[in-house]
C-alpha cells in the first residue's frame, strides 16, 4: 500500500476514509490517534495507504473533497 496522505485533522481523516469506503476502494490508517498522544507535527500524523491500483482514483476523490465538490 502507499501513502496518500497525512493526516492531524481527525475530522478530515474520517471524511476522507468514508469517502473513499463508499466507492469501494480499500485503505488503511496508520498511526490514527497518535497525534493526540504525541503532538509531534509530521511525526505522529495518520497516514491513510491505499493499493497501488486505486491510487489514481483515490487521489481524484481526495482531489474532490478538497475543492468541495464530490
Amino acid at each position: 500500500m502507499e501513502l496518500l496522505k497525512k493526516f492531524n485533522n481527525p475530522v478530515l481523516l474520517q471524511i476522507t476514509c468514508d469517502a473513499l469506503a463508499e466507492r469501494g476502494i480499500g485503505f488503511r490508517v496508520e498511526n490514527a490517534g497518535m497525534n493526540a498522544l504525541m503532538p509531534l507535527p509530521d511525526v505522529m500524523d495518520a497516514r491513510l495507504r491505499v493499493s497501488a491500483a486505486d491510487m489514481d482514483v483515490a487521489r481524484q476523490v481526495l482531489d474532490d473533497l478538497e475543492s468541495g465538490g464530490d
